[in-house]
């Protein structure tokens, strides 16, 4: 089982809310009730693809606030294929969530 398997997917859902709060993006909202990653996943993509085609700016502001590392952005959208953009990006989104929440968990860990 990896770390991903052990973090709660509405976690994951509450941190994004968390990184966005305030922003200025607009992104609809939701109840943070997904059954899995890959729900939370599938409405990451259809998310980030209404925003790659309609608000790219709101998009690389979104990704800013989420901290995504600028080279694979950089390589994401340098890529040749940008149909998997979407997708790539719901990864590195969902990526960065968990590695916060390992953060925070590790902190608050080693402080006891």
């Amino acid at each position: 089982m990896n770390k991903q398997e052990n973090i709660n997917v509405n976690e994951i859902a509450l941190m994004f809310t968390n990184s966005i709060a305030n922003s200025g993006i607009k992104i609809e909202s939701f109840n943070n009730d997904f059954k899995s990653i890959s729900d939370f996943r599938g409405y990451l993509i259809q998310k980030l693809a209404e925003m790659l085609e309609k608000d790219f700016n709101g998009l690389i502001n979104l990704l800013y606030r989420i901290d995504i590392n600028e080279n694979d952005l950089q390589e994401l959208f340098s890529s040749q294929n940008k149909e998997y953009i979407p997708s790539s990006l719901a990864d590195l989104i969902i990526r960065r969530q968990i590695q916060k929440i390992n953060l925070r968990i590790k902190i608050k860990r080693d402080s006891l």
